[in-house]
């Protein structure tokens, strides 16, 4: 059964929801429960802001762990050289076990800074390697429960909600909601491409529709037509604020659209309309070929992350004091590398989280080495640490909210210490 209970209430919001996605813009608009987000509470909240890359990140090739001699060994072709090197591409230190990929420079600068904490053998202690399985269990935070359909972020939004809820307490910049904020909690997700002018055809179309107000599907139907329109307030007023100058901050970013994406949520959560939790996904991670980990597709790739994340970090300034970025994805990749200069499918993966509420600069996570007894069936590196417990650290800290207890993750209660990697904000 879905942890959450299902009232009927709830399923009128699920069908409505689906009514409006059917309706409005062929689907690519939607909101996931029918009720309204009121009030306009303002200021500057705390805010989570959750990256996924899709694909299944090659960790070993991000942080680096460069005292291992097993490393170049496993990887001839793509292994990083070390920091020790002189090699002009050389992997950036971080302690005296690991080192970064040289396109995240400015995640070095942030860790640094204190700013920056990578965790390493983490994942989700379901052995699939299905990319689809392997995501859905993560962003619903329940591995191995087909069962569970809602996003862990959205149950988080409809366990701490309010009448009084800032209309973009969550949205997305994209036109399908991430798995994580699937749910009976109202998110927006943002189109591309849609002007006011469009929004103003579909606004008219609901003025233009009457409901009598007798009889349950009346009633419905004007529930429905009340959220549609609130939808489309909403998505005017995002369209308003990433059209903004924001001022030198903009020039900062990479020339992308991940670049694009991170600036425009930057302006928003600058603009204090209360935004606790936004997501973005990040696809092209899947390297089973040609990965090339400096000037190929994985390095490529990580420069736009890396160089994306800090420009919000700088952008933001003092606000980073209450914004965390997490970065996921949904496993890791084979330690040796593949007949085709690329990583297959593998098991623990890593994931990053910046903001300044970094307990400590350090890498966090158990390594166990790279010798075959020591890996996931002689293969990946393993699942230390739990991802559901950083997720829960990671609510815990930003908003007081302790996921575990409140029963946020099913069928988990944390077996081991927490990472610790967070100071309360």
């Amino acid at each position: 059964q879905e942890i959450m209970n299902n009232s009927r209430r709830r399923f009128i919001k699920q069908s409505g929801s689906a009514a409006i996605g059917a309706t409005l813009l062929n689907g690519t608009v939607t909101q996931s429960s029918l009720g309204r987000i009121l009030g306009n509470q303002t200021g500057s909240k705390p805010t989570l802001v959750v990256i996924y890359l899709r694909g299944g990140a090659d960790a070993l090739n991000v942080v680096i762990p460069y005292k291992e001699k097993k490393y170049a060994e496993l990887r001839p072709t793509i292994a990083l050289p070390g920091p020790d090197t002189k090699d002009e591409n050389r992997a950036i230190p971080l302690d005296d076990t690991f080192a970064l990929n040289p396109n995240l420079k400015g995640f070095a600068k942030l860790y640094e800074k204190g700013q920056c904490a990578p965790i390493i053998c983490v994942g989700s202690p379901h052995p699939t390697r299905s990319h689809f399985s392997a995501q859905d269990y993560m962003e619903r935070a329940a591995p191995g429960m087909p069962n569970v359909t809602t996003g862990w972020l959205n149950r988080y939004l409809e366990e701490t909600k309010s009448e009084n809820d800032p209309d973009l307490r969550s949205f997305v910049l994209q036109p399908q909601l991430p798995r994580s904020l699937r749910g009976t909690y109202p998110v927006v997700a943002m189109p591309r491409r849609l002007s006011d002018q469009t929004m103003e055809i579909y606004k008219d179309s609901y003025n233009n529709m009457t409901t009598k107000r007798k009889g349950s599907g009346q009633q419905l139907k004007g529930q429905i037509l009340s959220t549609g329109k609130s939808t489309i307030a909403n998505l005017k007023e995002l369209n308003r604020l990433i059209g903004q100058d924001s001022g030198s901050g903009d020039s900062n970013y990479p020339k992308t659209p991940f670049g694009a994406r991170m600036s425009n949520v930057a302006k928003i959560i600058k603009a204090n309309k209360g935004t606790e939790v936004t997501a973005l996904d990040y696809g092209g991670w899947d390297h089973h070929q040609n990965e090339g980990p400096i000037d190929g597709a994985l390095g490529t790739q990580l420069a736009d992350l890396g160089d994306s994340i800090t420009a919000f970090a700088d952008d933001l300034g003092e606000r980073m004091e209450r914004v965390l970025v997490l970065v996921m994805s949904e496993f890791g990749r084979t330690v040796r590398e593949n007949g085709n200069n690329g990583t297959d499918h593998g098991h623990g993966g890593a994931m990053f989280a910046i903001g300044r509420m970094i307990s400590e600069k350090k890498t966090y996570g158990t390594w166990n080495g790279l010798e075959d007894p020591n890996l996931y069936k002689n293969r990946d590196l393993p699942v230390n640490t739990d991802f559901r417990s950083v997720f829960a650290e990671s609510i815990h800290s930003l908003f007081g909210f302790d996921g575990i207890k409140a029963g946020l993750f099913p069928k988990y209660s944390r077996e081991n210490q927490p990472l610790n990697f967070l100071r309360k904000v």
